[in-house]
């Protein structure tokens, strides 16, 4: 018999914020304060915590989102618009951290894996069966946490892995010293270059022109084939509860490109890419700009998300080990038609 139990919060304010931390142990955007970040910005999704106790010790968690508005990958191609109607009348029950492209579910101890997974499927589909989801989904996995899932759980692989650079250094200057010559001459090519153009960088703790700026980060998105982030509205209008940066590039005055950088437990994330079309520069001068801000603020850890592979590595970053996940349907019969096609 198991010496732990599982209980259910529907809000991370019901969760003693020092034991969430402890559990979380200073991992990228699993603080508490990043969850309360992820409830005021994700406002439309209900939040469920399985958390397991061994005593009264916190050992374990899965953070879980019911999501009706998915982003939906462009691999459906036609059936990407029925996938989203069928979304928001059977949601997705979604285990991972809120907006930060990495898992919701974090363990104490490695060597209960088996049996704590095998408790939250269990407790994960019945909240999904009375919230009338459609499936449930841990995504963001790293390749060691594929294993000991429960049979009626698949498991694959996706895609477009983050990209991430652990900081060894004290500023700009001494990150492009340790680089190759031609990223040096790249560096001051791109600075000149966008001073000739009238670039302008600057960072705002408030984001002060976000209607100027939404039509810049759908563009990137489009260009990408991706439907619109359905929090980007949100995460710039809360940043500053997760001391955010709004980069902005501007010429005349007129808005070309901005990117949203934030932090927790000493890393930083940069999202809300945007760009205008046909403006050279802008692109990497945010860029470098962000790497001044992380090397400022002394984060221990860069993450920039997937694509653009080529320009991140260059800039040493490397793949992510979060490629992964796990999910089955809630209905059992449909569960019985995935593992026989599977």
């Amino acid at each position: 018999m198991s010496n732990f139990s599982v209980r259910t919060a529907f809000s991370v304010h019901e969760i003693d914020a020092g034991a969430w931390n402890q559990l979380s142990d200073r991992k990228p955007f699993q603080s508490h304060r990043w969850y309360v970040f992820g409830e005021q910005v994700m406002s439309d999704c209900r939040p469920i915590y399985l958390l397991a106790y061994a005593d009264d010790t916190l050992i374990a968690r899965a953070s879980l989102w019911l999501v009706r508005n998915e982003p939906v990958p462009k691999m459906l191609g036609p059936l990407r618009r029925v996938a989203v109607a069928m979304l928001k009348r059977w949601p997705l029950l979604i285990c991972r951290s809120p907006l930060a492209y990495t898992t919701g579910l974090v363990l104490a101890d490695e060597t209960r894996r088996p049996e704590i997974l095998s408790e939250f499927a269990k407790a994960s589909l019945i909240v999904a069966s009375q919230q009338r989801a459609s499936f449930v989904i841990f995504d963001y996995l790293s390749q060691a946490n594929t294993r000991d899932w429960p049979r009626h759980f698949l498991v694959m692989s996706t895609p477009d892995p983050g990209t991430s650079m652990e900081n060894r250094w004290a500023s700009m200057d001494e990150y492009m010293a340790s680089g190759r010559k031609k990223d040096r001459q790249h560096y001051k090519r791109v600075l000149r270059e966008a001073e000739k153009l009238g670039i302008k960088i600057d960072r705002q703790v408030l984001a002060e022109n976000i209607d100027e700026a939404l039509p810049l980060i759908r563009n990137v998105e489009r260009s990408h084939g991706a439907l619109p982030n359905p929090w980007a509205r949100h995460m710039l209008e809360h940043m500053e509860m997760v001391n955010g940066s709004f980069l902005t590039a501007s010429t005349d005055k007129k808005l070309v490109g901005c990117g949203l950088v934030l932090e927790d437990n000493d890393s930083q994330m940069t999202s809300m890419l945007g760009l205008a079309e046909n403006i050279p520069y802008v692109y990497f001068t945010l860029l470098y700009e962000t790497l001044k801000l992380a090397f400022e603020h002394k984060v221990r850890l860069l993450r920039w998300g997937s694509g653009a592979y080529d320009v991140k590595q260059r800039l040493g970053f490397s793949f992510e080990d979060n490629g992964s996940l796990a999910f089955t349907a809630v209905n059992p019969y449909l569960q019985k038609i995935l593992q026989w096609s599977n």
